[in-house]
This record gives structure tokens, sequence and C-alpha cells, in this order.
């Protein structure tokens, strides 16, 4: 069958290896974002030459199924994997190959269990930038030296082109080069479809299998490259917007998870 027309995917060789590109950390209007999941998915196709994107809406998977079912019926070239930024006690967390959302403001420990539970994969998004909501250098520690059976990390996000990621980022690599020595993956943190593919993941292959397959084995990379200030601003107001009329939709939701985690109900919806 023929693909539908765009870029070919990166094709990068090292060391004889050919490296495709993966943008691990995108968010759509199913969330914060400016992007329609349509938008996200034409654009990637049409406009770049990534193999692989994780849509990680803050504490949902909607809008992430909605892509995956959409790129693969389509026939488009790369693929989609399911993902969330879950809001955590002590910062945000990504999760990858989810199925279903992980509930909201458990401790860092509670929701790694959730996420390895589905068979998922914990990532660290910017971490330790004092401009976000970033799990710190002693919260990381403490999963770090944790000896209960699933809880760690599988990556840390080495690369994060925002001010939040460029003010914590040669800390970031220091960091996990002489302590963590955790796989290193680069996202866009895109809400706007101008950002996506900024940053990303180098990765032997070109599936999402692949992917997963190389961070198992520590072979994977990250680059990017920092946003300008104009970057930065263009289409801030949009995305300020969708936070806005979005998210007071997603707390009815989020309080009920609260409501569980103290014990006054069992409702599980």
């Amino acid at each position: 069958m023929s693909m539908p027309d765009g870029p070919e995917s990166d094709g990068r060789e090292i060391n004889g290896q050919t490296f495709s590109r993966a943008d691990l950390h995108i968010h759509s209007a199913a969330g914060d974002g400016a992007a329609s999941v349509e938008a996200i998915v034409e654009h990637v196709q049409n406009c770049t030459d990534l193999a692989l994107i994780a849509i990680t809406d803050h504490d949902e998977v909607v809008g992430a199924c909605e892509a995956r079912e959409m790129a693969a019926r389509r026939g488009y070239r790369f693929e989609v994997i399911v993902g969330t930024e879950v809001s955590t006690l002590d910062g945000h967390l990504i999760g990858l190959f989810m199925e279903k959302r992980v509930p909201w403001f458990m401790s860092l420990e509670r929701t790694i269990e959730a996420i390895h539970a589905q068979g998922g994969i914990c990532i660290v998004p910017h971490p330790m930038s004092p401009l976000a909501f970033s799990v710190g250098r002693r919260k990381i520690m403490r999963v770090t030296r944790s000896r209960q059976a699933g809880i760690y990390f599988d990556a840390v996000e080495a690369f994060n082109p925002t001010m939040a990621g460029r003010v914590a980022h040669v800390s970031v690599l220091e960091f996990n080069e002489t302590v963590l020595h955790l796989p290193e993956v680069g996202g866009s943190d895109s809400h706007q479809l101008a950002q996506i593919g900024t940053a990303f993941t180098l990765f032997p292959g070109h599936t999402a299998a692949d992917f997963r397959k190389a961070l198992e084995e520590r072979n994977t990379r990250a680059e990017g490259e920092f946003w300008s200030a104009e970057m930065h601003l263009n289409g801030l107001a949009t995305q300020q917007w969708q936070t806005l009329t979005c998210y007071p939709r997603q707390w009815h939701r989020r309080m009920r998870d609260i409501i569980r985690q103290v014990g006054l109900t069992d409702d599980p919806k």
C-alpha cells in the first residue's frame, strides 16, 4: 500500500545505525494546547520528519488516544504513543504507553506505580526547573534510592527547549551523567504547531517498539534548539484562553480523584 505524501523520517546514521526522531512531549487542545489533535497529526505528517510522537496532555489521555487512532486510520508514516503529563504532589511526571488516565496529585511514588502498572514508562520532564512544576533534585534522589519494587524512573527529559528547560539544562545533564545514569529523551513541550519537533529523541529504528527497545538499551539521544522569545510569545494568548476554558471542564474529575484519595467515596468513575 502506498503511503501518503510527506517528509521522510530523519534517517540519520550514527555508528552504522539509522536513527529516527521522536517528539515525546506534545500538548493538544484536548488539554491546554492551542492546536487540535487533527491539526497536530496533519502537521507532523506534512511538515516534519518525525517518525514518532507522543501526545502528553495534562492528566488526560483522550487527545492522545484520538491522535493514535487518527494516524493509524489514515495510514500516516509516523506512530503515536499515548502519553500523559501527570500532576503529582511532587511535580510533573510523564507516562508513555498509557491506556487510561492516572489520578492527579498522588505522591510521586504512587504515580510511578500506577504508570508502571499499565505497562507504561516514567519520564521526568523539565527536571529541577524553578520555572515549572518540576520534580526537584531531592525528590528525584528519593525515588532513585527507593528499594520498593517498581519505583524507578525509566528516563529523564534531557532537552526541553522552553525557558523552563533552558535554565536547568546544564545542571540536568551533569546530574544525569554523574549520578542518575538514566536514558535521555528530548521533547518539545509544544503547545503550538510551530513548536513541534524543536526538541526530539534520536533512536535507532522507526517505530514505537524500536524506541522502547532503544530506551531499555540506553541507546537514545536528546537534541533540539532552545526557543526564542518570539516563539515563546507566539500564540500565548490562545494557549491561556484554552487553559481558562478547558481546565474548568476537567475540575470535577480532578476533584473526584482527590475525594477518592482521602477515602470519602469509592466512586471509580
